[in-house]
C-alpha cells in the first residue's frame, strides 16, 4: 500500500565532476537525491565528495549571502581543531576539513592528504535545511598554487514546510494525529496558526495537504535545526 493510500485509510543523482573530483547529494539512508533537491525543513542531507583519481586536491563548500538564512553546512567529528570525522579513509592520512566564516559567507575547506590517497569517496559533509525557501551551496576547487577558487557548480535546494509538527525528529503517527485534528479546518491567514498543517498555505487543511504530508512519511529530522 502506498504512503498516501495508507494515510487515507486512517483519515529522487546529483553529481558534477572537476578533474576527476565529483560531488553527490544523498539522503540519510545513502541513496542519491534527485535534482533539484527538494528537502523538508529539518532534514539533513549528506554531501559526498569523491574522486576517480588518487591525486592530492583541495576545495570548499560554501553558503553565501541570503543562502545563509535557509540552511547550514556542518562537518563531522570535530576534535577542537578540524572535522576529522568528515575525512574518509580514501582521502589520505593527512586529510582535514576546516570550518571558516567571514562577512557574508560561511564555508568548509577540504584538503586531502598526500599518503595512502585512493580514488574513492573522500569527504562527507552534512547539509541541514532550516527555513522554507531556495538555497544554493557553492562547490569550489582551490586553484593551486594560486589562492583563488574555481566554482565547479552550485547545488540547488528547495526547502519545503516541515511535516514533523511536534519536533520529535520523525514524521509519524503523532504528526498525523496533529494533522487530523485540523482536518477540513479553514480560514487561516498564517500556516503557523494550525501548527504548520496547512502545507500548501492556501488557508485550509484538505486533501492537497494530505498528499504533501504523505510524501515525507517516516522522514527523520535533525534537532540541530530547531529554533
Amino acid at each position: 500500500m502506498g504512503k498516501l493510500a495508507f494515510l487515507v485509510f486512517l483519515l529522487g543523482t546529483a553529481s558534477a565532476a572537476f578533474g576527476g573530483v565529483s560531488i553527490r547529494v544523498c539522503s540519510a539512508d545513502g541513496n542519491a537525491v534527485p535534482e533539484p533537491q527538494e528537502v523538508m525543513v529539518g532534514t539533513t542531507l549528506s554531501i559526498v565528495i569523491d574522486s576517480n583519481i588518487a591525486e592530492s586536491w583541495s576545495g570548499a563548500l560554501t553558503l553565501a549571502g541570503e543562502n545563509m538564512n535557509y540552511g547550514f553546512l556542518s562537518g563531522r567529528g570535530y576534535d577542537g581543531f578540524s572535522y576529522k570525522g568528515s575525512c574518509l579513509p580514501a582521502a589520505g592520512d593527512e586529510a582535514v576539513v576546516y570550518d571558516w566564516e567571514e562577512s557574508g559567507i560561511d564555508g568548509l575547506d577540504l584538503y586531502t592528504g598526500f599518503s595512502n590517497l585512493e580514488a574513492d569517496d573522500w569527504f562527507i559533509i552534512d547539509y541541514i535545511a532550516t527555513h522554507i525557501g531556495d538555497c544554493n551551496a557553492g562547490f569550489y576547487a582551490h586553484n593551486r598554487p594560486l589562492p583563488d577558487n574555481i566554482l565547479i557548480r552550485n547545488i540547488e535546494f528547495t526547502h519545503v514546510r516541515s511535516r514533523d509538527f511536534n519536533n520529535d525528529t520523525r514524521v509519524d503517527f503523532n504528526d498525523f494525529a496533529t494533522f487530523a485534528s485540523y482536518w477540513r479546518a479553514a480560514g487561516y491567514s498564517d500556516p503557523n496558526q494550525c501548527q504548520g498543517t496547512d502545507l500548501d498555505a492556501d488557508g485550509g487543511i484538505d486533501a492537497n495537504d494530505l498528499i504533501l504530508f504523505a510524501d515525507y512519511w517516516l522522514e527523520k529530522t535533525d534537532k540541530r535545526w530547531w529554533p
